[in-house]
């Protein structure tokens, strides 16, 4: 069985337990036995440039990495506070009706992935390509920093790339983040959140089709922060050569961020707010 399949089939089995502990009779089974057939598949997109698609083959390590990173939503859906009173329940949830998922302990999430070639994000200030924000405490100086104040769950690099980023609560002024938007709109190229609506390749395709959705790449390396790198270059212009609505800032933070972080400059412009192509920035 090819790995993409394995991992698939781990998460339905996830998905559809209703025992007491979920680590022990499913995920370390499976590890046992397909850990180390994963771990290769996996192995060439560790370094950016590793590994390029250059024609489509079925289960492919996109394919892969993106069951994978479901396997990981499932088991880290837990860690997540509810979605705030009154607010409408995203599409992924009807699908799925995550909270019947089984809980693990971070301790078992985390020696999970690290039997699959993965290391956790250390402790480092806040950066978007690190750090997913759950929840904003406005600073009363709009100029004020981003700072992080607690840890939600852990986030996981495979060697050069990002798997998942760590999920942290923050306090920052209004310039940077803004409380109800930061942490409020919807999340994408991510499958499931708890706390929030989500977007990926696969909602809205059919049972096998939703398994043909690719990983977003990202990566970190000595000169770069590398986002999006399988997609076209950011540009003005949307697929139609139509001019984007979205200022370069706010595409900037779309494709960092995953989400809007203020409120758009042109209101109505939210329709055309989704990540857009590549985008590059320089550590220095």
């Amino acid at each position: 069985m090819i790995p993409a399949l394995r991992v698939r089939q781990l998460f339905l089995t996830v998905e559809e337990y209703q025992g007491v502990d979920v680590f022990l009779a499913v995920v370390d089974p499976w590890l046992d036995e397909h850990a180390d057939a994963v771990r290769e598949a996996l192995a060439p997109l560790a370094a950016f440039g590793g590994w390029t698609r250059t024609e489509y083959e079925f289960g492919d390590p996109l394919e892969t990495l993106y069951a994978l990173s479901r396997v990981s939503d499932a088991l880290m859906y837990k860690f997540q506070p509810l979605l705030p009173p009154g607010s409408e329940i995203p599409w992924a949830h009807d699908i799925h009706e995550p909270e019947r998922w089984p809980h693990v302990t971070r301790d078992q999430y985390l020696s999970a992935f690290s039997r699959l070639g993965m290391v956790p994000i250390g402790d480092v200030a806040f950066e978007p390509f690190f750090h997913e924000v759950v929840h904003v405490a406005q600073h009363e100086r709009p100029e004020a920093p981003v700072e992080i104040t607690g840890t939600v769950w852990p986030g996981l690099m495979l060697g050069e790339m990002l798997f998942s980023r760590t999920g942290v609560m923050v306090r920052a002024g209004a310039q940077h983040l803004v409380a109800g938007i930061a942490d409020r709109s919807p999340l994408h190229d991510v499958f499931m959140r708890r706390y929030r609506e989500t977007f990926d390749g696969s909602l809205g395709w059919g049972h096998n089709s939703q398994w043909r959705t690719d990983f977003r790449r990202d990566y970190l390396t000595d000169t770069a922060f590398r986002f999006n790198v399988d997609e076209e270059p950011d540009s003005e212009q949307d697929i139609l050569g139509k001019p984007r609505r979205l200022t370069p800032a706010e595409r900037s933070d779309l494709v960092r961020h995953r989400c809007l972080t203020r409120p758009l400059q042109d209101p109505g412009a939210s329709q055309d707010a989704s990540p857009g192509g590549r985008f590059t920035i320089s550590r220095t």
